[in-house]
């Protein structure tokens, strides 16, 4: 927490100076274009691997990026984490908005472009989701009792909130690079059907038992992106 608050300490110094007069010797793009964008990271992410865009809205100063996800697996999908006859199965979705100020330049940039480049600070909130099936689960291996096999579930809920710094620079005439990283805090639930099962009974799994634990905590951001300008 305490990164958070010199972060936002920092922050607040470079908008008091933007407010009192600074600004004047500043330049931002003119007539900016949204631009279309896609983070390839996440496709090789081992733990998840989602297909990851969004689209960013500028305005004079400032920008609203929507983004959103599609998680459809991981490295270890097939595993059988409960020793089941079927393979884990892992989906889901992941939903992003920023809301950016770009702090200007002090001399105008050597070429023409068409978005808002240089720094920038960013207020972004985030939702994510995932399901997780396991399959028919052999119940002999955590209840005394006979049973037949039943099917297990967990599905996982993550909402969250940071304090972003980044950097945005146009290539060409239409290629946007977009790097950012910072610091906040996320929350996750779980729920089980039909019931949670004891854990020394199953493999562990990044997702859920490692990244999306169950509870609050603070955690880093970074991230890249390549954008499209549509013009």
């Amino acid at each position: 927490m305490k990164g958070l608050c010199r972060l936002a300490g920092i922050v607040g110094l470079l908008m008091w100076a933007q407010e009192n007069g600074e600004e004047r010797s500043l330049f931002w793009t003119e007539a900016p274009y949204p631009a279309l964008k896609i983070q390839p990271l996440a496709l090789a992410d081992p733990f998840q691997y989602t297909l990851h865009g969004g689209l960013e809205f500028p305005f004079a100063r400032s920008s609203l990026q929507i983004e959103g996800g599609w998680v459809f697996g991981h490295s270890g999908e097939g595993g059988r984490p409960f020793s089941s006859e079927e393979g884990l199965r892992q989906n889901g979705f992941k939903a992003r908005v920023q809301w950016r100020e770009y702090l200007g330049r002090t001399k105008p940039p050597s070429s023409s472009t068409h978005v808002h480049t240089g720094g920038y600070v960013a207020l972004m909130a985030s939702v994510q989701g995932y399901t997780q099936d396991f399959g028919e689960v052999d119940t002999s291996l955590f209840s005394p009792t006979p049973a037949p096999p039943i099917p297990f579930q967990r599905r996982i809920l993550g909402l969250g909130g940071g304090l972003l710094l980044g950097y945005q620079s146009q290539i060409g005439t239409r290629l946007v690079v977009d790097v950012w990283g910072g610091i906040g805090v996320r929350y996750s639930q779980h729920s089980w059907e039909p019931f949670r099962p004891p854990a020394q009974s199953r493999s562990l799994l990044a997702v859920g038992d490692f990244i999306l634990r169950p509870g609050g905590r603070p955690i880093p951001y970074l991230g890249l992106a390549l954008g499209w300008i549509l013009h």
